[in-house]
């Protein structure tokens, strides 16, 4: 028998503007230092519900997202030709209902792959770049084939970091369901403002076949295993599951790399951090914008990738970043040294393997309840740039998800080293 083709049935595509309008004195602000030093592309993601209530036209959806709107002005207004200036002007977000044919959510779990990816985010949105003059954000709720519902966003980085969706995702399903919750804070609008003299460029999604994601999970059995493989003496001592999952991460990119060119090469893994609790006066959760900023680890020819010694490389990354301790970095002068480091810095890399990771965990994706209940799965959509590592949380909130994108052969060595 021929296999059903997967097709997509729009129901409705709207524009969806704040429940009111903008007060005057908020509709024209700069970017932030960190928003400015934010590339250009667009975070996608995806939440799967068990739901046997097909999307009706009760406009449910619709009125709660204009109501969450108006708390979050700026991602229903635009960026300006100039890249800094946003005009907070109402224009609106996108959003799409729809309907997946010849799919089921049981047969999407076991093989979710990009193609049927594709079909649950608004089209033109998925993996976008430049977000000048174009919707900030852009939402889908798309009811599969047999029951269960995806709801996903397209949410600019210029605007919004991990952060920053959990928090306006939290807040549109409260909503949704009757309730409320604190007002967010418009970093842009909050925090001291200063001028970059660099531009910052587009992220490049290698549309190749050679480079591919797969997902890794680490359950608690597993992490606990790698707690009990280091030395939690010194500098290792008390590693975060995060900590862990990372350095093994690390230390198997390593591996891949070291068995592909027969010698290990030097190599830099560099961590994004959430530096709102870092400050002296931290800043809450639901702060809207980017407020993240990285740091570095490496692996020299002269070190071994041993894991206890990637667990102390991350330790003292981010002891490093947050001045030694925790809560100690002042707000304005932190800001001024980002701008010094960000207008000095060169990425030049030369003979060596560089390493991306973004961590989304703890972010409470998996309690978003548009009245459903709790996601079956939080995910992001594949992402095709090599060396790119993206940890989620898992459902039970024991272990951690990790989203891995590599170049075909790497992926291979990877997935052995994995395995040992």
């Amino acid at each position: 028998m021929a296999k059903k083709a997967v097709k997509m049935e729009i129901i409705s595509k709207e524009i969806i503007k704040p429940s009111s309008p903008t007060p005057n004195h908020l509709k024209t602000f700069k970017l932030s230092l960190l928003d400015q030093l934010t590339l250009h592309s667009y975070t996608p993601i995806l939440l799967l519900y068990n739901s046997q209530t097909p999307i009706t036209t009760d406009d449910v959806f619709k009125k709660s997202l204009s109501e969450t709107l108006k708390s979050y002005y700026p991602f229903a207004g635009r960026l300006q030709q100039d890249g800094v200036t946003v005009d907070c002007n109402d224009q609106g977000v996108v959003f799409i209902e729809a309907k997946l044919l010849g799919c089921k959510l049981s047969n999407f779990l076991l093989y979710p792959n990009f193609e049927t990816q594709k079909l649950l985010f608004p089209e033109g949105f998925l993996w976008k770049g430049s977000c000048i003059d174009q919707s900030f954000l852009a939402a889908q709720v798309t009811s599969f084939e047999g029951g269960g519902i995806a709801v996903t966003v397209s949410v600019s980085h210029k605007v919004a970091d991990g952060s920053t969706i959990a928090a306006f995702l939290h807040d549109w399903a409260a909503t949704a369901r009757g309730e409320s919750r604190p007002k967010p804070i418009i970093l842009a609008t909050s925090i001291p403002s200063f001028d970059l003299t660099l531009a910052v460029p587009e992220i490049v999604m290698d549309k190749t076949a050679t480079c591919v994601t797969k997902r890794h999970v680490f359950d608690a059995r597993k992490i606990l295993e790698l707690k009990n493989s280091i030395d939690i003496a010194g500098s290792s001592k008390n590693p975060t599951k995060v900590e862990l999952v990372t350095a093994h991460l690390y230390r198997c990119a390593i591996a891949a790399s070291t068995a592909k060119t027969g010698r290990v090469r030097n190599s830099t893994w560099i961590q994004l951090v959430n530096m709102r609790p870092r400050m002296t006066s931290p800043l809450p959760e639901n702060s809207v914008g980017n407020f993240s900023w990285y740091f570095t680890a490496s692996n020299s020819v002269t070190q071994t990738s041993d894991l206890s010694n990637l667990v102390m490389e991350l330790k003292k990354g981010i002891k490093d970043l947050c001045g030694g301790g925790d809560n100690c970095l002042e707000l304005g002068k932190w800001l001024i040294d980002v701008k010094e480091f960000a207008s000095g810095v060169k990425m030049l890399f030369d003979d060596l393997d560089v390493y991306r990771c973004s961590s989304l965990c703890k972010k409470g994706f998996y309690e978003i309840d548009f009245g459903w209940g709790r996601p079956l799965w939080v995910a992001m959509a594949d992402v095709f740039v090599r060396n790119t590592f993206i940890l989620f949380d898992t459902e039970d909130g024991s272990g951690i998800e990790a989203m891995v994108s590599l170049e075909e052969d790497d992926m291979r060595l990877f997935s052995e080293a994995m395995n040992m």
